[in-house]
């Protein structure tokens, strides 16, 4: 009988014949030195149905090639770098003949409804008459009190004494100088693309001759000398448009200009300044307070309340009692001062603040008194007593009557009043030319005549822009020096301009420039 080991010898020898891997499959036994669990593992995977093996195989397959993928460096391609040297641009030339136009995305302005008994003729506008002004976003602007003076009866003409009470969407004072109600107005009651661009450019201009302190300077015959009136003045312009000390692109100028004006205020509410002289308390006052009541009723900014305040108590203190005002605290009145005071009066009322309807009864006790009930001509500080033709002053204008019939407006006369019709004659026959500049009577009768409206504003604004927009200075330096013209307008022209200097021609300009927007006309009942 054969013993166990006789077995083994027998088996080993049978797989000495076979093919190793043959032999490996038969045997059941692991040829000697092999580990045991590659024994089982091959086993167990020879157990395996095929599809398992297949899915297996693929998915190493794909791990493989995401490998591969990742793995990979990016191509790097090479950096081209182009220089070049900057080459400084000849500032251009001053052309005369060039038409300004700043805007660089013009829209088309969509006039709102007309109301039923417009003062104002509708222009139809040109090519270029279609607006986009920088100061286009709609801002929390105060409207001012709508029913300013109306509650004070002057003349009995029934007219609501509020300048901007037109009904249905035109109501409201300071309400329309920016966003979309500025252009609308722009385009409702004449003005265009240009005018616009010139307000801008002359902002531009005053904003570059501002002086740290936030005051402007006398330009003219009293060259270097710190000037309220002045600075008033190019502060109102920047208010016409819209632009406070807070919100716009020029906040930062007319925040210094308030603050250099609010500086120079006495205790009594007097706004006179350190360099002004003593003759010309009125003016400097008169136009330094109308900015800042103006600064007030258009941001409700309580900082500024109390000055405004009084400064309007301060030019009750200055009127000659129920008459007009003039350079010293009651002196008798002239009719260029009590422009100014008047003015600043009404848009104190309009603003929300106290004034004694005193101050404009006896405002229009004055105007009355210089006026030559036949003929309407104003005198200065007394009646006129000819029977018309032109004045020996410059250009022969008539600034006087001009002044005249702003004041009249401003207290509730409305255009069909008797007066204001006479006064409005006047400088409706002298429209505005450059040959006889004269900034001063522009400004007054400009508003004036866009108050009367009708072929009288028609005739005077159709005279007016190409005087202002083609007279304005283009080209040059942009750098607020002497030479530094650009947006501004001439002197040499101007009887006052020779005296006060390019401030207050560009000031006065810019309003001008502004009637389509900064009051809006009245309509009588």
């Amino acid at each position: 009988m054969a013993t166990s080991t006789d077995l083994r010898s027998a088996i080993q020898e049978v797989q000495n014949q076979l093919p190793p891997d043959q032999a490996r499959a038969e045997g059941e036994m692991p040829l000697e030195g092999e580990a045991d669990w590659r024994v089982q593992f091959g086993r167990r995977v020879g157990a395996m149905p095929w599809w398992v093996i297949s899915a297996a195989t693929h998915a190493v397959l794909f791990l493989l090639i995401a490998l591969l993928a990742t793995a990979v460096a990016p191509v790097k391609q090479d950096e081209v770098v182009i220089s070049t040297d900057v080459v400084k641009q000849k500032p251009p030339e001053y052309d005369p003949n060039k038409k300004r136009d700043i805007f660089k995305n013009v829209k088309d302005i969509q006039s709102e409804a007309q109301v039923e008994t417009p003062v104002v003729v509708h222009e139809k506008m040109d090519e270029s008459e279609t607006v986009e002004t920088d100061n286009n976003m709609d801002k929390q602007t105060a409207r001012g009190n709508e029913d300013a003076i109306s509650d004070i009866p002057l003349g009995g003409t029934g007219t609501v004494g509020s300048i901007g009470v037109g009904g249905g969407g035109m109501a409201g004072c300071f309400g329309y100088r920016d966003g979309g109600s500025r252009k609308k107005a722009v385009g409702r009651f004449g003005g265009s693309t240009a005018t616009e661009s010139a307000v801008e450019a002359a902002l531009q201009w005053l904003a570059r001759h501002q002086e740290k302190n936030g005051c402007w300077k006398i330009t003219g015959g009293a060259a270097g000398r710190e000037n309220l009136g002045i600075t008033g003045l190019a502060t109102l312009a920047f208010l016409g448009a819209g632009y406070t000390h807070k919100s716009g692109k020029f906040a930062d100028n007319v925040d210094r200009a308030l603050k250099y004006i609010v500086g120079k205020q006495a205790d009594d509410g007097k706004l006179m300044g350190d360099g002004t002289h003593r003759g010309y308390i009125g003016y400097n006052h008169a136009m330094a307070g109308l900015a800042l009541v103006e600064a007030y009723g258009m941001t409700n900014d309580a900082a500024l309340q109390k000055a405004a305040q009084k400064a309007v108590d301060y030019s009750k203190s200055h009127q000659d009692p129920y008459k007009g005002w003039r350079y010293n605290p009651k002196d008798a009145g002239d009719i260029s001062v009590t422009g100014w005071f008047v003015m600043q009066l009404k848009s104190a009322k309009i603003a929300g603040l106290k004034v004694d309807g005193g101050c404009f009864q006896g405002g229009m006790n004055f105007v009355d008194s210089v006026s030559n009930k036949e003929t309407g001509q104003v005198g200065y500080t007394g009646p006129v007593n000819g029977h018309g033709g032109p004045r020996p002053q410059a250009g022969g204008i008539y600034r006087r009557e001009a002044i005249g019939l702003v004041c009249r407006q401003f207290m509730g006369a409305g255009r069909d009043d008797e007066m204001v019709r006479k006064a409005a004659a006047w400088p409706s026959g002298a429209a505005p030319t450059w040959e006889s500049c004269d900034f001063y009577y522009w400004y007054y009768a400009t508003l004036g005549m866009f108050q009367m409206g009708g072929e009288d504003w028609s005739k005077w604004n159709k005279a007016l822009k190409p005087t202002l927009v083609d007279n304005q200075r283009k080209g040059g330096p942009l750098d607020g020096s002497e030479n530094d013209v650009d947006g501004s307008w001439d002197t040499d022209k101007d009887r006052y301009g020779k005296e006060c200097g390019r401030v207050y021609t560009t000031a006065l300009g810019a309003l001008c420039m502004e009637v389509y927007y900064r009051y809006l006309p009245m309509y009588t009942k």
